[in-house]
């Protein structure tokens, strides 16, 4: 008789990647081992401080590391210091150099406009500041959107097929561990549906991929749609970025995880107040906070305040996500 645990430890090996576009296929993926490793270890939020490091840094920004490192280190006091009836926590650990793929990454990234005019160039596309250039990339983004819709659709459908088949495998697993362990021609069956559930994974990250770059390249011309039109006086709608990504309306950063790798990038600011107040505001996005009501607070979706403080609504949310006092 084969112990069940051998396939969830060969499970375990299967990797994951990210899925910006509406959620990540790792958490899809993954979701189904919860239960066998639940019973071994599942953490609190901020049960260990944050390790977190300095990434790309961008000298074209005009101050050096040392300044933008005690920025940081202001930001994360905020999250820190006491305050009312919050007595502090360590939340966040710098470490000076660090390779483990839990450090967050914390990068100063200049001209977010400029990357993405860079990255329509890729693909061929040239901008001028003009309305036939404007027209002319509206066109393909509408057409882009269009296809990514379809490909979007395609790809739910796989991945619920892919869901129902996980579980239908989890119950069979299920029934043999609650007896010691399957016989050998079960055993082999579950090990020859577990090769196909890999391979199917293969293919939706495959799929994935590409969805990707099309939610990448639809980005792109987002940035340069929305500066043509404020440049060239057009009367429309913003529109909007796609992706998982938080922070789309706090446009001076962004928090972003795949589910083994986490970064920030900071792409602009106009006074070290505002700098410290969006990296403590994607901060919180890496304590896994969401975006709060107060228009003061640090979490609030613009980053439109002054204060170097959490409000009451910054506090009640990280006591809720923490079990913090």
């Amino acid at each position: 008789m084969k112990k069940i645990l051998k396939i969830f430890i060969l499970l375990i090996i299967l990797g994951a990647v990210a899925y910006h576009f509406r959620f990540t296929l790792n958490t899809l993926f993954l979701r189904f081992l919860d239960n066998a490793r639940s019973f071994i270890f599942n953490p609190a939020p901020c049960d260990e401080p944050i390790p977190y490091t300095l990434g790309t840094f961008d000298t074209q920004f005009g101050i050096s590391k040392t300044y933008f490192l005690s920025a940081l280190a202001e930001a994360e006091a905020i999250w820190e210091k006491p305050q009312g009836d919050y007595l502090g926590k360590e939340l966040f650990s710098y470490q000076s150099a660090s390779s483990a793929p839990d450090t967050l990454k914390i990068n100063l990234i200049y001209d977010f406009r400029q990357q993405a005019t860079s990255k329509l160039a890729s693909i061929g596309i040239v901008v001028a500041e003009n309305r036939a250039s404007y027209d002319a990339l509206k066109i393909k983004f509408t057409e882009l959107k269009a296809r990514l819709a379809i490909a979007q659709r395609d790809y739910d459908s796989r991945v619920q097929s892919f869901n129902e088949r996980v579980k239908a495998y989890e119950k069979e697993v299920k029934y043999w561990n609650d007896r010691g362990g399957a016989g050998e021609k079960e055993y082999d069956q579950l090990q020859a549906e577990k090769a196909e559930i890999d391979a199917q994974f293969s293919q939706l990250q495959a799929q994935e991929k590409q969805i990707n770059e099309m939610v990448s390249e639809i980005n792109a011309m987002v940035v340069v749609l929305n500066r043509l039109a404020s440049a060239l006086n057009i009367s429309v709608d913003q529109y909007n970025t796609i992706g998982a990504a938080r922070g789309e309306s706090f446009e001076e950063g962004v928090y972003s995880s795949d589910g083994r790798t986490r970064e920030i990038d900071i792409y602009e600011f106009s006074s070290r107040t505002k700098l410290v107040r969006v990296l403590a505001h994607e901060l919180g996005h890496a304590l896994d906070l969401e975006h709060v009501e107060d228009p003061k607070a640090i979490m609030y979706r613009l980053n439109q305040g002054n204060s170097e403080t959490l409000t009451k609504a910054d506090l009640d949310a990280l006591k809720m996500k923490c079990g913090v006092e």
